[in-house]
């Protein structure tokens, strides 16, 4: 049996052959959970974004114009959701947030006795979480796409809707907040 081209499944799904979406899903699922994960605080929110975003793309797939690449569409899709989400739970991450500060705080002076590297990388991935929860949606996803994702920044302008040199500088802005936010652990 031949390969179907992502075109044809494409069109097997948009007249509603779940097999044919499933298919086209089953190669990106990865690549699809990695981006939502990078908007995520917890995989379990990675893992509603996704179901979220893939619902999405399957009631949008008829209206999808084979215009630009299907994983392209699909990103695209899994990062508004992402977006769409994390604007619906701001309040509750900020809650958490706060919990888990508080949480950590206790738990640092419980392991007071651990070695000075475990709690070098604690306090920097605490530290990491808190300065990324500082940038701008924009420039979270900018970043995650680019130097989590690997996407080149032409590619991350089509999943961002913007162009090339607005990625660049999203980017540059939220290198340098790492940058200042991260300086005494460098």
């Amino acid at each position: 049996m031949l390969k179907e081209t992502e075109e044809e499944l494409v069109r097997s799904a948009q007249t509603g052959n779940i097999a044919a979406f499933e298919r086209l899903l089953r190669v990106l699922e990865r690549q699809m959970l990695a981006v939502a994960a990078g908007f995520a605080h917890t995989p379990d929110d990675a893992n509603d974004i996704y179901q979220d975003a893939m619902l999405a793309a399957y009631r949008a797939l008829p209206n999808f114009k084979l215009e630009s690449k299907f994983s392209t569409w699909l990103h695209k899709i899994v990062v508004n959701t992402a977006l769409s989400n994390r604007r619906k739970l701001k309040r509750t991450w900020q809650k958490m947030a706060a919990i888990q500060a508080e949480y950590e705080q206790e738990e640092k002076y419980v392991e007071s006795h651990s070695p000075e590297s475990a709690l070098l990388d604690d306090e920097l991935n605490t530290h990491i979480n808190r300065v990324m929860n500082r940038l701008t949606d924009t420039e979270r996803m900018a970043f995650v796409l680019c130097h989590q994702q690997g996407f080149k920044i032409r590619e991350a302008a089509v999943i961002m809707s913007c162009s090339d040199n607005s990625v660049k500088v999203v980017l540059f802005r939220a290198r340098n907040k790492l940058k200042e936010h991260l300086r005494e652990f460098v």
